[in-house]
């Protein structure tokens, strides 16, 4: 009896030593990142460079595979259904792991429940841009020129941010415009270059380069404060909308629910490693975007706090589920 006992307890010890093994070997094959952002958007450009550079810390190959259709819901819903061993993670903003909880009555995924929170990338205001032909050059000249004609101005919506921080404005200031879907940001964006939208509630990285060139106009940010690369634009409080709140693009990386400790740890610290390495902070500076990065706990707070935070925009923005 006491021989087979002990032989019980060096079976478990190995077993035990085995699965402390192969977590340490973590990351043995390449791992694969959903992503709900379509191409060329600022999370697009975004997670091949967090890719590119977490490939190096770890010795092994990060594939991005991109899942943007019905509201970025499927590439979630496949992330969630993923073995939780740390080889597909998931990256996703205040769209789908925000903002959707409140936008649908039948959510296929939830944020809190299914994924275990990695890290925070990066938490960006969004950026009030017109077309350059109209005869608009601030917020209160927007908001004139849509109250003398209501309903027939239009903007562009490519995730539910978007949707969210135009019907806030039309809230606060009473205008009436028609809002036209999109499949992404990119698209919308080439939209409103192109002249066939009247304006857009846009990620920085998307509006930049085209503001610069001067084929759209900026008139404003989301944000509490100015941006550092956008010094001489208002915000929009600031503009003369009072009680526009703080309205924040944010990502993050997630794995699916019971993914190990250890594993989750090793990909914080790879990311946390890239993000704040003098080649992240240049490039985030260089595209216009706010580096940001937390512990697993860090974000698993932050997005309760966002999911909150995006319920009380969508009731005074008066949207309704769909």
């Amino acid at each position: 009896m006491k021989k087979l006992v002990q032989r019980l307890l060096l079976v478990a010890l190995l077993a035990a030593g085995g699965a402390i093994a192969q977590t340490e070997r973590f990351p043995s094959k390449p791992i694969q990142i959903i992503q709900t952002g379509t191409p060329g958007s600022q999370s697009d450009t975004l997670v091949r460079f967090l890719a590119t550079g977490v490939q190096k810390v770890l010795g092994q190959p990060v594939v991005i595979q991109t899942s943007s259709s019905a509201a970025g819901t499927i590439g979630v819903d496949q992330a969630r259904r993923a073995a939780p061993d740390g080889y597909t993670i998931f990256y996703g903003g205040n769209t789908v792991m925000a903002a959707n909880v409140h936008l649908f009555k039948n959510l296929n995924y939830d944020p809190v429940r299914d994924f275990e929170p990695i890290t925070l990338v990066t938490a960006n205001p969004l950026v009030l841009v017109v077309r350059s032909d109209l005869p608009i050059k601030s917020v209160s000249e927007l908001i004139a020129y849509a109250k003398a004609r209501p309903g027939q101005m239009n903007y562009g919506v490519g995730n539910s941010g978007n949707k969210v921080a135009v019907s806030l404005l039309e809230s606060l200031t009473g205008i009436q415009t028609t809002e036209i879907g999109y499949k992404g940001a990119t698209p919308a964006m080439m939209d409103l270059v192109a002249g066939r939208l009247d304006f857009y509630m846009s990620d920085p990285v998307v509006a930049e380069q085209f503001i610069k060139q001067g084929k759209i106009r900026a008139l404003a940010v989301t944000a509490p404060a100015r941006l550092p690369s956008m010094q001489s634009l208002p915000t929009i409080s600031e503009a003369g909308v009072k009680g526009y709140t703080d309205i924040a693009s944010f990502l993050g990386m997630y794995a699916p629910r019971g993914t190990p400790k250890a594993v989750i740890d090793t990909l914080n610290d790879a990311f946390v490693k890239v993000i704040t390495s003098k080649e992240g902070q240049a490039y985030y500076e260089q595209v216009g975007m706010v580096p940001k990065t937390s512990t697993p706990q860090g974000l698993a707070t932050y997005l309760k706090e966002q999911i909150d935070f995006w319920g009380h925009l969508v009731k005074v923005s008066g949207i309704q589920p769909q």
